[in-house]
């Protein structure tokens, strides 16, 4: 009985075992300074040199052992449920719903990489007080083969962004001042158009992702 209890514990929790038969992860204090306590109603326990066979595996009973290895169980089959959920959902979205969800992303995305950096239209300073927009230089409805174009993207104030239609005059000059005029020239000669394949929109959705954590991570 003690040894399928163990066995069900460490199976649902999934350590690692080292050489030895000790389980990573698992520290032992019986050198340290201080006591060990039961895993599941935390309780602590005597040294190992005058431990019980139970209390050497983290538990002050067989019954919190098993109460334990049960709670981790349902946890993980909640986990998996979810996980089915979230795979259901995404496999009856459209192509239009995922690719709203990456401009989500990449208006995110430009937002954390130009913090700090002035209106691209107006130069209004990023002092936050006021709210901060992708801004596309060529619009999605008249260029989407730059859509998710981080080169066409630039943060900009609401002011300019929704209610003077990017400032693109503005816009322009300041591209210009940047880049230079061919790099302005290239955006504006690009393709009218470009479809987008759900693989596609997929794997960029995971790059965005991925690349706002690691700004927020650095802190910048």
């Amino acid at each position: 009985m003690f040894r399928e209890i163990v066995y069900r514990v460490q199976q649902t929790a999934n350590p690692q075992k080292r050489a030895g038969g000790k389980i990573k992860g698992h520290k032992s204090r019986s050198h340290g300074v201080g006591m060990r306590k039961c895993r599941y109603c935390k309780v602590e326990l005597p040294k190992a040199k005058n431990s019980k066979p139970i209390e050497r595996h983290g538990f002050c009973s067989y019954e919190h052992m098993a109460q334990y290895g049960h709670e981790k169980a349902v946890e993980l089959q909640e986990k998996a449920k979810r996980k089915e959920v979230r795979q259901a959902k995404e496999r009856i979205k459209t192509k239009a719903q995922h690719a709203r969800e990456l401009q989500t992303l990449v208006n995110k995305y430009i937002r954390l990489r130009d913090q700090g950096r002035p209106c691209i239209s107006c130069e209004k300073p990023d002092d936050g007080s006021h709210q901060r927009h992708a801004s596309h230089y060529r619009s999605v409805g008249a260029c989407s083969s730059l859509r998710f174009n981080t080169l066409n993207i630039h943060a900009s104030c609401a002011q300019c962004n929704s209610h003077k239609s990017g400032n693109i005059l503005e816009y322009r000059i300041r591209l210009i001042r940047m880049f230079g005029e061919a790099f302005v020239d290239r955006l504006e000669c690009a393709p009218k158009s470009q479809a987008y394949s759900l693989e596609w929109i997929g794997r960029a959705k995971k790059i965005f992702r991925k690349r706002c954590k690691t700004i927020k991570r650095a802190g910048l």
